[in-house]
């Protein structure tokens, strides 16, 4: 039994909004043999190549997993390169190839008509308030330690550190 109101919850309503246009965008990209999630990382990386995995992971707000996964496909397809970081080998930089660049590109020309219809859904006063808002509880929301919010780079160093310690401990 449903509890009443709960569809009409802030987070439900987010929820819903967010998967209508996820399952959209997917819908529209499956002609070309990709998924919603595949055009976002493409799209980070016409705008930031040559980014480290892990900010790429921060960026499109997923986990290294699932990141990792998507990389090695869009690699094996030749639309992405990952090579080692000049300054830390353990690091690895992702980058468009060519035929990368010319798919995303091809991808973000087709999905023109569905970004239009999505900016249009609200008036453009709206759209502000719309796009701050969800800034604000994406910040509100993130994950926290002992109250205080992390920042990415602050839990990437601690995620850095544990590991380090983990390492030194099964050497030992």
């Amino acid at each position: 039994m449903e509890r009443r109101g709960f569809r009409e919850k802030m987070g439900m309503r987010m929820r819903g909004a967010y998967l209508s246009m996820h399952r959209r965008f997917n819908a529209h990209f499956l002609q070309f043999g990709a998924t919603a999630d595949q055009f976002v990382v493409l799209t980070l990386l016409a705008g930031e190549d040559g980014i480290t995995q892990q900010e790429l992971v921060n960026r499109v707000f997923s986990d290294p997993n699932t990141v990792t996964a998507m990389l090695a496909l869009l690699e094996k397809r030749g639309l992405i390169c990952r090579r080692a970081d000049d300054g830390d080998r353990r690091v690895r930089r992702v980058c468009l190839t060519a035929r990368g660049r010319a798919f995303q590109e091809k991808l973000d020309r087709s999905a023109e008509a569905l970004h239009r219809q999505l900016r249009n859904a609200l008036p453009p006063a709206q759209r502000c308030l719309v796009l701050e808002a969800l800034k604000r509880i994406a910040e509100v929301m993130a994950p926290t330690t002992g109250g205080r919010r992390q920042s990415s780079a602050g839990r990437d160093f601690r995620a850095r550190s544990r590991r380090k310690g983990a390492r030194k401990e099964a050497k030992s």
